[in-house]
């Protein structure tokens, strides 16, 4: 904790009293003891910088095998930071896949979705396919029982003392300067982020640069930054190349303030943790499922197979088969009393129960009219537009979470999704950066404490780690070349996934 320094400032030009609250900069958050420290990307050799379409960008930094990698504290096989990098306001992120529970490698799950840009790795998984929930459309069709960790697109209803992504300029004399946020609690890297009277804080967070305005005019410059209270005026706090661009400013300079109007709804990006819900009914009988095309069946409740699962189910202890009727009523046409592998028939559904549940299910008889309601729950009740599996969180709130204590501290390489309040969203991996004959045992990379400390240089306030090691991989639609590999050499080999994330084009 830190205390607010008080002092009060006469204005003597406006006769009017106003206070002036300046803070010092709370100490960086000591890091667990067993973390490596993370070499800032500015110290690496940056080798690629592309820009492709929706303003997205694909940058690469190296530091090479040998005393280039071990001085910055990193695997002697040397280290390839790779980041590809959007705006919400530009760009979609979705969720690739083939189907359930089929893998495919990367450079195919791009074909899945003609909007992909970037790409990389998703969630953990095995025979039967990820280890958590997949969402798309804001429906679920893939979850296995219990609570799964999820990443994904929300939609959020926006409360204006909260901050949001902003439309709007502000011109001071003959200089304009862009606003991208209004009332937000953690700004990105480079922004200009407008704090008013609903701000539900009285003193934003300090920027590197700060201007003050009162009325038409520009009251207060801080060349170097200031904590002040939202009370003195309309505060805007400028970082990065924003700041920097910011040399001079004269008060009392005649503004124009420019502003959309707050929007009722905004995308952002999201961690939480979901589990399916769902029902099948008839008129006499409910059984509830847990798990929506789960291939290993669900030991407590029962199992819903829809047409995105695209193998034989295994045979549970019943069986339903249900499969629309010319009306498009869904009807049990079989009831399987001792269970039955099968596939699902096109616009049907398959029921397996491998539970006590079994009595349940042999309620239904075939000719059931039935119902199926399907839904899931978050914990932080997040609306999900798309979604899917992530690994631990790395940073949440612009803190640094990761205990470095309980995890394997190895060089390996790596894959994570960092995003923050403004709508950046940073796809990142780090690896060897060169094709290796390793026998399926990738090695090079980073810590992970260092992926989600370059996460924090490039402005992320929260990230979430993805699964790494052999599945870590990265592609990019160059806009000349096309598809390509951004992680390693296109000629490395590559490990089938069951998803993946993109950063996709918004049309």
């Amino acid at each position: 904790m830190f205390r607010l320094r008080k002092t009060r400032l006469r204005i003597i030009a406006s006769s009017m009293l106003a206070t002036l609250l300046v803070t010092t900069t709370p100490p960086a958050l000591a890091l667990d003891p067993e973390c490596i420290a993370a070499p800032t990307l500015t110290t690496a050799r940056r080798t690629e910088a592309i820009n492709m379409q929706n303003g997205v960008v694909a940058s690469a930094w190296r530091w090479y095998p040998g005393a280039d990698a071990s001085r910055a504290k990193l695997a002697y096989q040397g280290t390839k930071v790779s980041v590809a990098t959007g705006n919400l306001r530009n760009i979609d992120f979705g969720i690739l896949h083939w189907g359930i529970p089929n893998s495919q490698d990367l450079r195919m799950l791009n074909y899945s979705d003609y909007a992909t840009l970037a790409s990389i790795n998703g969630d953990y998984m095995d025979n039967n396919g990820p280890w958590s929930a997949m969402i798309e459309d804001s429906s679920m069709f893939y979850a296995p029982p219990g609570d799964s960790g999820v990443v994904g697109m929300v939609t959020v209803k926006v409360d204006p003392s909260k901050g949001y992504r902003a439309t709007g300029t502000l011109k001071v004399g003959k200089k304009i300067y862009r606003v991208t946020g209004v009332n937000q609690l953690k700004p990105g890297a480079s922004s200009v982020v407008l704090y008013n009277s609903n701000y539900v804080h009285d003193i934003p967070p300090k920027g590197e640069a700060t201007i003050v305005l009162r009325g038409s005019k520009l009251f207060r410059f801080y060349p170097n930054g200031a904590s002040v209270s939202k009370k003195i005026g309309t505060v805007i706090q400028l970082r990065g190349p924003k700041a920097a661009s910011v040399k001079s400013l004269v008060a009392n300079s005649f503004v124009k303030l420019a502003l959309a109007e707050p929007p009722t709804t905004e995308t952002r990006m999201a961690a939480d943790s979901v589990r399916a819900i769902g029902s099948i009914s008839s008129t006499n009988t409910t059984l509830n499922f847990d798990s929506i095309n789960y291939g290993y069946l669900s030991p407590y409740g029962a199992t819903l197979f829809d047409q995105n699962y695209e193998s034989t189910t295994k045979s549970g202890r019943v069986t339903l088969r249900i499969q629309p009727d010319d009306l498009g009523r869904l009807v049990v046409k079989n009831v399987y009393r001792q269970g039955y592998y099968t596939k699902v028939d096109a616009g049907g559904y398959i029921v397996q129960v491998s539970s006590t549940l079994a009595s349940t299910a042999l309620r239904f008889k075939a000719g059931d009219i039935v119902t199926i309601s399907r839904s899931y729950r978050s914990v932080a009740k997040s609306q999900f537009i798309n979604a899917a599996g992530r690994g631990p969180r790395i940073l949440q709130n612009g803190k640094f979470i990761w205990v470095c204590s309980d995890h394997s501290n190895d060089y390996r390489p790596r894959s994570a999704i960092g995003w923050n309040q403004d709508g950046q969203v940073w796809l990142i991996t780090s690896s060897r950066g060169e094709n290796a004959n390793d026998n399926g045992m990738r090695m090079g990379g980073s810590a992970t404490d260092q992926i989600g400390l370059w996460l924090q240089q490039l402005g992320a306030t929260d990230a979430v780690l993805l699964d790494g090691g052999g599945s870590t991989t990265m592609e990019i639609k160059h806009p000349e070349d096309g598809w390509q590999r951004f992680d390693l050499p296109d000629e490395a080999w590559y490990r089938s996934l069951a998803n993946a994330f993109a950063i996709k084009s918004k049309y």
